[in-house]
């Protein structure tokens, strides 16, 4: 009876039976070859890359394919058909004299590891798509391009170490619900389709995959953290009980999902989306949320042989607008640093990029690029309900600096008369801990506040979020944090303009009476926990307001978790 810790990555709890996954060999080939076999290899290559393209392109104009699973493909088609990496593939055949296959191994690994090296979880995850484009390319140029004889069936856990987008679609058509690997991220794109299409899945802190068997029961526990190999009678019958606990709540979130969040003592929350990917909009609609809180807009530069236009820009969020039906969309402009696109244009290096040079202050230097993202937003605002936000925003001054760029396109398509929605409301993202302590300046020229989580926890206490030998210390819920929170809610309401929290915290169960008791009333989640969250919130009644608002947030951890745990705990707790 073996259990194993794990991330969860999506789902609840899962039982079915172990089914170990290893990806296919492929068949021998030549590492090394002599200067009269280069143009045969160069053909293969070029034969090999024309081959995928196609493949990829009859997926994206099939109709029974996903619209996620075709955002993922088109992204995929890029990297195939990107220039630079064709002619460091060609580079390596004609001057290193690697074979074919060699040369996609070489090359892709490179690439790779750069990716998983930067700084960045968006960008260090965006390495599971170049991991799967490789494999495909490697069986592309190779000629084998039967499909894998994959047997699996809705009863199996698969356990494989790495998986990939693709992987994630043939075992969702096979009807499984449930896999365990020992790589993966929150935020790869696996892991985004992953709970999209609704699995229980974790990445397990140990390696242990070898040691099983195929056939052997297995629990995914993605509640508790949890893998269970092999459960004793008592075990399986304890997590079939909660299982069967599990769906009678389920079908009961679900019955009041449509319904608003509205509180015991007739407090309305807005609950609204994050989302990465236009795909993910069905998950926005299907959980009735109220709006999208958080659209981010970095993917638009990713994968990609030149910065995106304004013309495709524009289509991107007048398509977004329209399906919200007059919904409100606040999209964030673009946040990260010229280190992540140096794929695209030269940028300078930093030391230190996540104290450098990003957010507004990258779209401040690059201000070219920052108009013509402001131009598209402008142009789609009459597409439905708009609205802008600026990100790492540190005082009144770089926001207003920001703004005024935002003036001074809107003067521009004055002039070349083209209409936008003139009172376009502008916000800023609270995630800094200056930004926290200006709240009230702040608020006196903002339309709007946003507190991001996330990034306010990282920096207030020195922790980065991505670093797993800090990890302890990265506490969202330390006194420093929720002061900043509250001054931020404080002078949000004084001056009369909303305020919205779209980091983690929000999709917490167990932190959503703490905010809510904070004057919090608007969260933007992961869609896919909308139910839980309305639940949470209907139970919050006087008392709960009382009890926060009350609290000395002048303490310690401990006290706060006791808060927490044991004091509010009854309000976050659904009952099946």
């Amino acid at each position: 009876m073996p259990t194993y810790t794990g991330i969860p990555i999506s789902g609840s709890i899962n039982i079915g039976k172990v089914k170990l996954y290893k990806q296919r060999r492929y068949p021998p080939f030549p590492k090394s070859i002599n200067k009269t076999q280069v143009e045969t290899e160069l053909s293969n290559l070029k034969q090999g890359i024309l081959q995928l393209e196609e493949d990829i392109k009859v997926f994206l104009h099939d109709p029974e394919v996903s619209q996620l699973d075709k955002d993922i493909l088109s992204t995929h088609l890029m990297i195939v058909t990107d220039i630079e990496i064709a002619q460091i593939l060609e580079k390596a055949v004609s001057d290193e004299l690697l074979s074919a296959p060699q040369a996609i191994s070489d090359s892709f690994n490179k690439i790779i590891s750069n990716f998983e090296k930067m700084d960045n979880s968006y960008f260090a995850q965006r390495a599971d798509d170049y991991k799967d484009v490789a494999h495909r390319l490697m069986i592309s140029v190779l000629g084998d391009r039967e499909q894998e004889q994959l047997k699996f069936y809705p009863s199996d856990i698969v356990f494989v170490k790495e998986i990939t987008p693709s992987l994630v679609s043939i075992l969702s058509k096979a009807g499984v619900k449930a896999y365990c690997t020992e790589h993966g991220s929150h935020t790869s794109h696996s892991s985004i389709l992953t709970r999209a299409l609704d699995f229980t899945a974790l990445v397990a802190k140990v390696s242990f995959i070898s040691e099983l068997k195929d056939g052997e029961t297995a629990i995914l526990d993605a509640l508790n953290e949890k893998i269970v190999v092999n459960p004793d009678k008592h075990q399986l019958e304890s997590y079939q009980q909660i299982l069967l606990e599990l769906k009678e709540k389920e079908i009961r979130l679900k019955q009041e999902l449509s319904k608003p969040a509205v509180t015991k003592n007739n407090v309305k929350i807005s609950i609204k989306a994050n989302i990465e990917y236009p795909a993910e909009l069905s998950n926005v609609l299907n959980n009735y949320c109220d709006g999208i809180g958080l659209f981010r807009t970095e993917f638009i530069y990713m994968n990609r042989n030149s910065l995106p236009d304004e013309e495709e820009q524009t289509r991107v969020y007048e398509n977004l607008l329209t399906k919200l039906n007059n919904l409100p969309v606040v999209i964030r402009t673009f946040d990260l640093g010229g280190d992540k696109l140096t794929y695209l244009q030269q940028f300078s290096r930093e030391e230190n990029p996540y104290l450098g040079c990003r957010g507004i202050r990258f779209s401040l230097e690059q201000d070219a690029m920052f108009k013509t993202q402001v131009r598209a937003v402008l142009r789609a605002s009459l597409k439905g309900n708009a609205l802008l936000m600026f990100p790492m925003i540190i005082s009144t001054e770089d926001f207003k600096a920001a703004r005024q760029i935002v003036t001074n396109c809107m003067a521009e398509l004055d002039e070349e008369n083209i209409p936008y929605n003139k009172n376009l409301p502008i916000g800023a993202m609270i995630e800094t801990p200056s930004a926290a302590l200006c709240a009230e300046q702040l608020a006196a020229v903002c339309d709007f506040f946003s507190l991001g989580t996330n990034d306010l926890v990282q920096y207030t206490l020195a922790v980065d979020r991505n670093n797993d030998k800090v990890a302890p210390f990265y506490v969202q819920h330390h006194p420093a944090v929720l002061t900043l929170i509250r001054k931020t809610i404080f002078a949000a309401k004084n001056a009369g303009i909303p305020v919205s929290i779209c980091g983690e915290m929000a999709s917490e169960l167990k932190y959503v009476p703490l905010l809510v008791g904070l004057g919090i009333q608007e969260l933007s989640i992961n869609p896919a926990q909308a139910a839980e969250v309305k639940a949470v919130i209907r139970n919050c009644d006087e008392h709960l307001f009382e009890l926060v608002t009350s609290f000395d947030f002048n303490t310690d951890i401990a006290a706060v978790e006791q808060l927490i745990k044991h004091i509010l705990k009854p309000y976050y707790t659904l009952q099946s």
